[in-house]
């Protein structure tokens, strides 16, 4: 591991220059310096890669030396406050504020001295090694949380993220896929050497202790949890909710999360004369709590690299209805822990919450399996212990 002789720096990291203040020193453990591991990622605000960096902090703090560099948006900087895991913030919330702040990222990693940075996100896996050739090359690993693949619309978007991408995964150490569906992709676009790939899933996050019963909502509540966006595929269960209801008067949807489609949604659930039965809640920090209050959570996700809000259904000992795409398959089991229907079918989509919604006993089945699967596959103790094991082959290889 790197020596860590003499003062360093901590604390916020404001755009155009790097606070004074003095960093302690890494505490013992043992008898040995931990390990120290510098994470990046573009925003801290709400979303599966924050989630899983404060998981990851929270679960391994014990055994690294863990530090964070972000934009300091959301909640994260809060939680990672009451951990005492210093947080420096800088602007890299957009690709341009990014862009602008590689010598200045480059130069606070080069002063952490770390084993290994972990860059989470397609910004911090891009960008981020190119400020990591500012801090002397440290070994780094890649999460891809999102492939830039994803975001292509023409030509030239096609180039830039395939350029993008070739860039995160072939100056990384070793790259880690959140599923096998994106694992395969990876290699079959000849963007990742599949001997540096391996796929670690996301840990789910609840808020508290759920002791209830599996599928415990105490009436017919359907939800969904996640950006207003089209990915999403909230439109499909809007159009399924007519159908649904015809069938179950008493039925309600509750869908929590914000973003640039909430007004068109709010707008097609009045056309679908289903506004009466679909409440929009809007962004909730502990979207989890309302969870556990669900007969059955939907994804009809567009595509999902894995599925983050059914694992933490799943957890929660709720049944899960789900587009069959992208990595979703990998968290659903089809029949076992929930449905998987086909993306864009609004009535494939009603058929399957009907099928539930019409047998508890089958539901409360379904949550109970789902929950051990979780606990047994995705949980934050054992994906931890996974990312662990990689720090340690990974930041080993400062001192050979």
């Amino acid at each position: 591991m790197a020596s860590r002789d003499g003062p360093q720096t901590q604390g916020d990291v404001l755009p155009g220059r790097i606070s004074q203040a003095r960093q302690e020193t890494s505490q013992v453990s043992r008898g040995q310096v931990r390990p120290r591991v510098v994470h990046v990622i573009h925003s801290s605000a709400f979303g599966g890669g924050p989630n899983m960096l404060t998981l990851l902090v929270t679960n391994l703090r014990d055994q690294f030396d863990m530090q964070v560099i972000s934009d300091g948006q959301g909640d994260m900087p809060a939680r990672l406050k009451k951990l005492s895991i210093p947080m420096h913030r800088m602007a890299l919330t957009t690709k341009w504020s990014f862009t602008g702040h590689i010598p200045q990222l480059g130069r606070l990693i080069r002063s952490l001295k770390p084993d290994l940075v972990h860059l989470h996100g397609q910004f911090a896996g891009s960008l981020g090694q190119l400020a990591l050739t500012v801090a002397a090359r440290p070994p780094s690993l890649y999460t891809v949380q999102w492939p830039s693949y994803l975001d292509d619309s023409g030509p030239w978007s096609r180039l830039r993220n395939h350029s993008a991408e070739r860039l995160s995964c072939g100056a990384a150490s070793a790259v880690v896929a959140i599923s096998e569906y994106d694992r395969r992709e990876l290699i079959a676009r000849k963007l990742c050497d599949p001997g540096k790939l391996s796929v670690i899933p996301n840990a789910y996050y609840i808020d508290g202790d759920w002791g209830g019963p599996a599928g415990a909502g105490p009436r017919k509540l359907i939800g969904f949890v996640g950006r207003l966006v089209d990915q999403k595929g909230c439109e499909f269960l809007i159009r399924a909710a007519p159908r649904v209801i015809a069938v179950h008067r008493d039925v309600r949807f509750l869908i929590i999360g914000d973003g640039p489609e909430r007004a068109r949604l709010e707008a097609l659930a009045r056309e679908t004369g289903a506004a009466g039965a679909v409440e929009f809640a809007g962004y909730r920090s502990d979207p989890s709590t309302l969870m556990q209050t669900m007969a059955v959570l939907a994804v009809p996700s567009v595509y999902e690299p894995l599925g983050m809000v059914a694992i933490e259904a799943m957890a929660c000992g709720v049944p899960v209805v789900a587009s069959a795409v992208g990595g979703l398959p990998e968290v659903v089991e089809n029949g076992n822990t929930g449905i998987l229907v086909p993306p864009r079918d609004p009535e494939a989509l009603a058929a399957a919450l009907i099928r539930l919604l019409d047998s508890p006993q089958r539901a409360r089945q379904m949550g109970s399996k789902g929950r051990e699967r979780a606990t047994r596959e995705f949980s934050p103790k054992v994906i931890g212990e996974r990312y662990a094991d990689l720090y340690r082959r990974l930041a080993a290889s400062t001192s050979s």
